[in-house]
């Protein structure tokens, strides 16, 4: 059998979570089991082969086969449709949802599924169970905007009416939003507020977006695919086979998602068991109750524990109906912003003491701070003197989460400073390329943090990705790496207040592979980078071995085979004890490097800094200077 894998591991090589994990997502287990069902039910159809597995109905063609209805709810004495198979006639005495319904075969499939197999009537019966919790609510908001009412199935395929449901792809709650689909219609998405998590807000941003759908189409057939698929791709499939009939759409190959050709028959034979629980064996069950709540207004920062215990109620519970409220506290406002009011769902007749509960704020301990671009946890509490544990409790900041610039964050206020304590002893920056500042601009350095690209960085400090890629010596392909410090050129005037940035002066600049950097580094480990001559029959392994050095760091450090044969006079590198050699009365300043060799000597043991200059081209060392 085959081992699983160390997915907290596997996490920290990817910076994140892995493809895996973006595949996994949250789910519902009816919907899970739904997926399972249909790979059986629906074999997908390889071009001139018959799928492989049927009820045995006829293909749904003709007139015959279609019921058509003006998007409300049947009229009394609406002729019942025609019957697609002779074993059929218990569809005759089905009620109608007040969606356009065609009796195609894949509807019938997911009917008699429904009806016949013991997986089907299963799931059935948890959403018949589970629907009795917001079905009420969400009928009674499409109806008031004059929607058909049974599209509260399709919120049910979307989430199994699980409002803390999460797609891989990242679409969130009742009715599946993506964030930006979301914002455009009116949700919040941010760290402290997701109102795709909230049934009410999200369900009045899902009827907006549906009957936009439906205005553009005028199908409720092509809007529930739309809604699916995305209305370009649909668009797309319309104009390119030259046909806006949904069920035409889904007989072609290639002309709709897979997923799609499934989603709308799934929806409308969900509608047809909901709106018929006694012929599919569901009247026995009892719904969820109706979720009921009270509501008070709060200011920012407040958090719902402590709302909760003023109130005396439970805790767990106000979290419970507020999932929106993703950190556990209403959001907090920037330093000098006014107050807004927030509303936050209490249990059922939760009596609220006298008095008004809007000029409600944050422990007076707390005050807000305003993230910068570059900025992280660990940043922000030592910028704020401030305990990086207690900051990420807090605020609740998740282990990988990243800070977006403009985020509003709490700090302890007697912890609070309002400026940077400067840099520590061991504040040190490298640089790739030793470049001048070029005219009208300053030199600062950007700490990167996950999740920054070039394009975002150049854009933060207004300069040119290319120009960011010659300053950095970087790879336009690759990603930036967390612990990176890029040197960037901003123009003198540029406001960076909200950036975070470290100034010229306030840190210590190392150039690569200079004498200073070799020593700094060198130093951490207790070692000094020096030059040795070979003398005959030297070697890397016995050179090494002299001083205390594997042949593999040998290799390493001299860009060089153990095997490579050593020539009398020429030079190689060593890291040797620091505490066995005094400090040099030379140092040699601090140059650039010619590419693509980086080699610099801190000290020499057995050679002068005449015969170091004297070395081939290809190994130059830098002049050395007197110290001052």
């Amino acid at each position: 059998p085959k081992k699983s894998t160390d997915a907290v591991t596997r996490r920290q090589i990817a910076g994140g979570p892995t493809d895996d994990d973006l595949e996994a997502g949250k789910d519902d287990p009816e919907l899970s089991k739904l997926r399972e069902a249909e790979r059986v039910l629906f074999p997908r159809p390889l071009p001139g082969v018959s799928a492989g597995w049927s009820w045995d109905l006829p293909s749904a063609e003709g007139p015959d086969t279609e019921v058509s209805t003006t998007g409300l709810p049947p009229e009394l004495g609406a002729r019942t449709p025609a019957p697609v198979a002779k074993d059929a006639d218990w569809l005759r005495g089905l009620s109608l949802p007040n969606l356009p319904l065609r009796y195609d075969e894949r509807v019938l499939k997911y009917l008699k599924f429904y009806r016949d197999s013991p997986s089907g009537r299963a799931i059935a019966r948890v959403w018949a169970k589970k629907s009795g919790r917001y079905s009420t609510a969400l009928r009674a908001a499409l109806a008031r905007a004059g929607l058909p009412t049974d599209l509260v199935w399709l919120s049910l395929i979307e989430s199994g009416h699980n409002p803390l449901i999460q797609s891989p792809a990242g679409a969130v709650g009742l009715w599946q939003f993506m964030p930006d689909t979301a914002r455009t219609y009116g949700l919040t998405v941010d760290r402290w507020v997701d109102e795709r998590l909230d049934p009410e807000r999200a369900t009045d941003a899902a009827v907006r977006f549906l009957a936009d759908l439906y205005r553009r189409f005028g199908s409720w057939d092509l809007a529930m695919a739309a809604y699916n698929m995305g209305h370009g791709g649909l668009a797309r499939a319309v104009k390119k086979f030259n046909t806006n009939d949904f069920w035409e759409l889904a007989r072609h190959e290639a002309g709709i998602p897979w997923e799609t050709t499934l989603y709308v028959p799934k929806i409308l034979a969900t509608a047809i068991v909901m709106n018929n629980k006694k012929s599919f064996g569901l009247d026995g069950i009892e719904p969820d109750p109706a979720e009921s709540f009270g509501v008070v207004e709060v200011g920012p920062g407040i958090l719902l524990s402590d709302l909760a215990g003023g109130l005396g109620v439970d805790g767990a519970l106000v979290e419970r109906l507020n999932p929106a409220y993703v950190a556990g506290r209403t959001p907090p406002i920037a330093p000098g912003r006014a107050s807004p009011s927030y509303r936050v769902r209490v249990p059922a007749g939760t009596k609220i003491a006298a008095g008004s509960l809007l000029s409600a704020g944050p422990r007076g301990d707390l005050v807000s701070y305003v993230v910068k671009a570059g900025d992280t946890p660990a940043s922000i509490a030592r910028v704020n003197r401030a305990n990086e544990a207690t900051l990420r409790t807090l605020n609740r900041i998740g282990s990988q989460e990243v800070l977006a610039a403009g985020t509003i964050l709490l700090l302890p206020r007697a912890e609070a400073q309002a400026s940077d304590p400067g840099p520590r002893e061991d504040d040190v920056v490298v640089i790739a390329r030793d470049v001048s500042a070029p005219a009208d601009t300053v030199r600062v350095f950007y700490p990167v943090v996950p999740g920054d690209t070039l394009a975002s960085v150049a854009s933060s400090f207004g300069v040119a990705s290319s120009e960011l890629v010659a300053w950095n010596a970087l790879d336009s392909g690759a990603r930036l790496q967390e612990g990176m410090v890029l040197q960037v050129f901003p123009k003198a005037s540029r406001s960076l207040a909200e950036v975070r940035v470290l100034k010229e002066g306030s840190v210590r600049v190392l150039l690569a592979g200079s004498p200073g950097f070799f020593d700094y580094f060198e130093g951490l480990n207790g070692r000094r980078r020096l030059i040795v001559t070979v003398k005959n029959g030297d070697t890397l392994a016995t050179i090494g071995k002299r001083y205390d050095m594997s042949v593999g760091w040998m290799e390493r450090i001299n860009r060089r085979s153990r095997t490579d044969r050593l020539a009398a006079g020429e030079t190689v590198v060593v890291y040797a004890d620091r505490s066995k050699y005094p400090q040099p009365v030379l140092t040699p300043k601090t140059v650039p490097l010619p590419p693509p060799v980086v080699a610099a000597s801190v000290a020499t043991l057995e050679t002068t800094a005449k015969a170091s200059s004297e070395s081939k081209a290809s190994r130059r060392q830098p002049e050395p200077q007197a110290l001052p």
